[in-house]
């Protein structure tokens, strides 16, 4: 804050000092991004409720759920184009009720589909945005240009970009006003595998560089690979947050191939946990490492295991689980 001596004299200055520390406190050792007790209603109906979120600066967050779940309408609020009914966003500590115009400098949005004018280049529009921003520096532009990648199409027209292209196009718009957290919806929805790869690196970069990235998706072995955390949301609320480990908690799966009497087998492992069988390869679901107990229940029941593997539970079973659990 370079202009931190002009009003040295004036009248306040303690509390006006006080602030001013508490904002640089926040920015220093808060998260980049907090929401607290979010919601939103319309009418009768409640699009968002309660919802208390985290995401730390270097961290990618996956926030994840059924479509109607919610997640737009609560990016929609972090960024300020929705207003709150409740509750608060705070950025590097600003308020996004108190202070939206400070928030919006710090946050970039970056849609499904970005929108630009086709038929100007990709510099071009970038620098409308720019101008809209406040940004007089034209290397900015370059410099966000090169971070995506884009290089050596700065000079094409964007109609003849790649679905790919356009959403790396998005993140070098937002990174022109050099935000602290980036909010991104399905980045990578419609992309070949190549384009997916090259944008989750990306991502992943940003967030390496200090950016705090909340990450919206439906793709969940994408989430698995990228994401520090993930919160999973249903009907408006985040019914679970954490890592993958805390996400599945104690659950993992016994997976078997049996030779020899399958049916006898699957009976006898039934009291072991849940079974599922396809041919000769049988899953357990346990709450504890049962190999033992499933390895002797399959050789008293006439069946031989060839393989024996223990593995905890995928990001798609956990979350399966958690909506599952939810809804009973």
């Amino acid at each position: 804050m370079g202009h931190s001596g002009r009003h040295r004299h004036s009248g306040g200055r303690g509390g006006a000092r006080r602030r001013v520390l508490e904002v640089r406190q926040a920015v220093s050792s808060g998260p980049a991004l907090r929401a607290v007790s979010l919601r939103k209603v319309y009418g009768d109906f409640v699009a968002v409720d309660r919802v208390d979120l985290e995401v730390g600066r270097g961290e990618v967050v996956g926030l994840l759920g059924p479509n109607g779940a919610g997640k737009t309408t609560t990016i929609s609020m972090m960024v300020g184009l929705v207003p709150p009914t409740e509750g608060d966003v705070l950025v590097d500590g600003y308020s996004v009720r108190r202070n939206p115009v400070e928030v919006r400098a710090r946050v970039g949005l970056v849609p499904d589909n970005p929108g630009f004018y086709e038929g100007m280049t990709a510099w071009e529009n970038l620098a409308i945005t720019a101008r809209l921003n406040g940004v007089r520096d034209p290397s900015r532009i370059d410099e966000a240009i090169s971070r995506v990648g884009l290089s050596g199409w700065a000079d094409v027209e964007v109609g003849k970009f790649s679905k790919g292209m356009k959403q790396r196009l998005g993140i070098a718009d937002a990174l022109l006003k050099s935000p602290s957290v980036l909010l991104l919806d399905e980045p990578t929805a419609g992309l070949d595998p190549g384009g997916s790869e090259e944008m989750l690196r990306l991502i992943r970069s940003l967030a390496d560089g200090g950016m705090a990235v909340l990450m919206s998706s439906h793709l969940l072995h994408q989430v698995e690979w990228i994401c520090d955390r993930v919160a999973v949301m249903d009907r408006g609320r985040i019914i679970a947050q954490g890592t993958l480990d805390q996400l599945a908690g104690r659950k993992y799966y016994i997976e078997m191939e049996l030779e020899g009497n399958v049916d006898a087998a699957v009976r006898a492992l039934l009291p072991v946990g849940r079974v599922s069988v396809s041919g000769r390869r049988v899953t357990i679901e346990v709450g504890e490492d049962a190999r033992r107990r499933a390895v002797e229940a399959a050789l008293r029941a006439g069946a031989i295991p060839l393989e024996v593997r223990l593995r905890r539970a995928s990001l798609a079973e956990a979350y399966r689980s958690l909506l599952e659990a939810g809804s009973r």
